[in-house]
């Protein structure tokens, strides 16, 4: 039976009902708010408590679980508040929108037996009526529907009681008019009424997007959406520990920037932190576009980190067509603890340019199943392979080991002018791959065909590679391009 405080205490709700997965154990914990998610709620929950439409836009900084807040409220509202209540995830690539999604269908499969009225499948997502994007909880008579930016049409002609909006800055790669056109189709279908919500939230992305113009709105209060933005010395991990006789040497180091967060009540304790942390980055603007004080750095130092600039990016390209009668290259990207691996296949059309073909994620397969899986396929098109990695300290196990046993298998391997047949990517080889990549784009030699993945090109940063793996696969496929054109070049003045 549902408690009777659950309607009007979505925290006691959320401890009890919900389970999320750890970052750090990968174990299912119950969903505790920490500092920053208790601040947001308060926003939020005074505008529901006074019977206003629900509307918000979030500047994000790191990650201290805004998004996840923001969906398990919107769930609450459909589970608990409201029968009937429809909700829109949108995000910037599909990829994004299905991980939001993913949490939904985990608070399903771990919400209590005791909340549940029907059987079992009425408290699953079903497709409604066959359709791929929207979802439908039985139990609740509620739809889920999933969209991109990259879709926008997916949206019309429907009726939401809430949508959550995310990483609305890297929407139509920052194009306001279109970004602004597809805000303006998802708050149309949203009616004007107690229990609805529009949750906008983005991390900066720059001063040029619509994201940047509704933020500066609400912040002159303007717009129907109230501004939240979460520096980092809210975020409860960002602090060190300091004993009593180390207080006036830690004081005593900090600068004068540091000096203000204290007289601002920033705690000694993050400032101390703040000053370490510091360290790891070669400038302070640096450091301000990963941890932003204000949302004014967050704006500015936004770009600051990325490897490449829009216009060192190949707008999407409608017209390559593969020549046939050139070899493929297959780059398969492993990650240092052998997850997560990537198979991209490039091929170069008659023009001399270069593109990928074909993408693939090789998810919750062992690292030696993952190679024989991309083995298979590179021979399937009698491609060469180039393995790469992220490497750290301890150098490239993965791609050494997987680049000699691919070539066991009987796979032909791409190897760079040092006679490797595997990139180590680290930070000073991942600059020289950036800077070889804008200048083939610069040329016309690098096309791009796939959405996400430009996107990932766009957001890829020096210090978070990692995690846009389909930008690293056109890094290295270009680094290999431009040897090997530079060769043709030679030869060709040669004869």
């Amino acid at each position: 039976m549902m408690k009777k405080d659950y309607k009007e205490n979505f925290e006691a709700w959320a401890a009890d009902c919900v389970r999320i997965t750890d970052k750090l154990t990968g174990v299912p914990v119950p969903f505790r708010l920490n500092a920053p998610q208790k601040r947001v709620l308060g926003v939020i929950e005074d505008m529901r408590r006074r019977g206003r439409p629900i509307r918000l836009i979030m500047l994000k900084a790191r990650q201290w679980g805004g998004s996840t807040l923001i969906q398990i409220y919107m769930a609450w509202m459909q589970l608990v508040r409201r029968e009937g209540w429809n909700s829109l995830i949108c995000a910037h690539v599909k990829d994004a929108s299905a991980q939001i999604r993913g949490m939904y269908s985990q608070l399903l499969r771990e919400y209590p037996e005791g909340m549940k009225r029907g059987g079992p499948k009425d408290w699953t997502f079903v497709p409604f009526e066959r359709s791929q994007s929207v979802c439908w909880i039985p139990a609740r008579r509620a739809q889920v529907a999933i969209a991109t930016s990259l879709s926008p049409n997916t949206l019309r002609g429907s009726n939401f009681a809430m949508a959550h909006l995310s990483e609305v800055a890297f929407w139509a790669d920052g194009d306001e008019r279109a970004a602004s056109e597809i805000v303006r189709t998802v708050s149309g279908s949203v009616a004007r009424e107690a229990d609805t919500m529009v949750v906008m939230e983005s991390t900066a992305n720059g001063t040029d997007n619509f994201f940047y113009h509704e933020w500066q709105r609400a912040v002159e209060g303007k717009s129907d959406k109230t501004p939240v933005f979460v520096p980092w010395h809210e975020i409860d991990i960002y602090r060190r520990v300091l004993l009593p006789h180390e207080r006036a040497a830690a004081e005593a180091s900090l600068d004068d920037y540091e000096r203000r967060l204290l007289d601002g009540g920033v705690e000694l304790e993050r400032v101390a932190w703040y000053h370490e942390k510091r360290r790891e980055y070669a400038t302070h603007e640096a450091m301000m576009a990963e941890f932003p004080s204000t949302a004014e750095e967050a704006f500015a130092n936004a770009g600051f980190d990325r490897l490449l600039r829009p216009d060192e990016v190949p707008p999407l390209s409608a017209d390559f067509t593969p020549d046939e009668g050139c070899r493929p290259i297959g780059v398969l990207l492993v990650s240092g603890d052998g997850s997560g691996q990537t198979l991209s296949l490039f091929r170069r059309d008659s023009r001399g340019r270069m593109a990928c073909v074909a993408d693939e994620r090789f998810e919750g397969l062992s690292l030696p199943r993952v190679l024989a899986e991309a083995s298979g396929r590179c021979r399937d098109c009698e491609a060469e392979m180039r393995v790469a990695q992220v490497c750290g300290p301890s150098g490239t196990p993965h791609a050494e080991w997987c680049a000699a046993r691919a070539a066991r298998k009987g796979v032909a391997l791409a190897y760079d002018d040092d006679e490797r047949p595997y990139s180590a990517i680290d930070a000073h080889a991942l600059e020289e791959m950036a800077a070889t990549y804008a200048s083939l784009t610069e040329e016309g030699l690098m096309a791009e065909t796939d959405a996400v993945a430009r996107q990932e090109l766009l957001r890829c940063t020096r210090r978070s590679a990692g995690l846009t793996p389909l930008a690293l696969t056109r890094l290295v496929a270009a680094d290999l391009h431009s040897a090997r054109a530079s060769v043709m070049v030679s030869l060709s003045d040669f004869i």
